[in-house]
């Protein structure tokens, strides 16, 4: 972490100076200078370019990127969230932890908590059937159900010009 804040520290100095971005690659073994170092990681390339379909897929993020990472806090304002929110929650996940990431859901007023079993890019991969079950559960409820009593009802269509409803 400390040799990722480092470069990271370099490259936003760079940056100032005019210098094209030190890069670094966005996932990398656990003790190597990588924006993550998770062992749950590594399932990155299997989840977002299986069978390496895109080869010149450049995997690398501008050191300085990181610095701001330092700071945040996704949870922090969960109890401000007033829309409907989903949270799904892998179990294993050592990127983005499950305790959390639970707990901000929990705050947060209107959240929906899907926990699923695996990894970081389980619902990528082994998980994908039940990820994707839970998301479109969720956006059939909030964007195509019209009888809930916190939605007002839909306007009356307005016949446009050339008989257009």
């Amino acid at each position: 972490m400390l040799r990722l804040a480092g470069g990271g520290v370099l490259d936003a100095l760079g940056g100032l100076a005019g210098r094209p971005p030190r890069l670094v690659p966005l996932a990398g073994e656990p003790g190597t200078v990588a924006l993550v170092t998770t062992p749950d990681a590594l399932d990155r390339d299997q989840a977002l370019n299986p069978d390496n379909r895109y080869p010149s897929w450049l995997q690398a993020v501008a050191a300085r990127s990181a610095l701001p990472l330092a700071f945040y806090r996704p949870g922090r304002d969960a109890a401000l969230v007033r829309c409907p929110l989903l949270v799904l929650v892998c179990d294993q996940d050592q990127t983005a932890l499950a305790g959390p990431a639970a707990d901000a859901a929990q705050r947060a007023p209107r959240a929906e908590l899907v926990r699923l079993p695996g990894r970081h890019y389980a619902p990528f991969l082994d998980g994908h059937e039940q990820a994707v079950e839970a998301e479109l559960s969720f956006l059939r409820r909030h964007l195509l159900d019209q009888e809930r009593p916190d939605r007002p009802a839909a306007a009356p269509s307005v016949p446009q010009p050339g008989g257009r409803a």
